[in-house]
């Protein structure tokens, strides 16, 4: 079975620490980091994932798994984009729109 590459905007948080997710949010990116198969993207509102469909959810699930026994609530939302025909699509998406804004 061909293994498709994706992309993802991942938001992993829980609500049992007060008004700053930041800490929580270091936690949950040190794991992500451990993972040399997916290329990461720390933006404001939550991570941009970029591997294989199985790695990807792999990392997933193991953030999941670590976290969940920790906390009373977590919430967890994924949005995932597969494209056959292209890879390196972190950096690629973004400079397709920024050059379309500089012609």
């Amino acid at each position: 079975m061909k293994d498709f590459n994706v992309i993802c905007d991942l938001v992993l948080v829980t609500y049992d620490i007060g008004p700053s997710l930041s800490p929580f949010v270091a936690k949950v990116v040190a794991e992500i980091k451990k993972d040399t198969k997916i290329k990461h993207q720390l933006t404001p509102m939550g991570s941009v994932l970029e591997g294989n469909w199985s790695d990807v959810m792999n990392l997933i699930n193991t953030l999941f798994v670590k976290f969940a026994p920790d906390y009373e609530r977590l919430g967890l939302t994924l949005k995932v984009d597969y494209r056959a025909s292209k890879k390196d699509r972190i950096s690629g998406k973004v400079k397709s729109v920024e050059d379309k804004l500089s012609s």
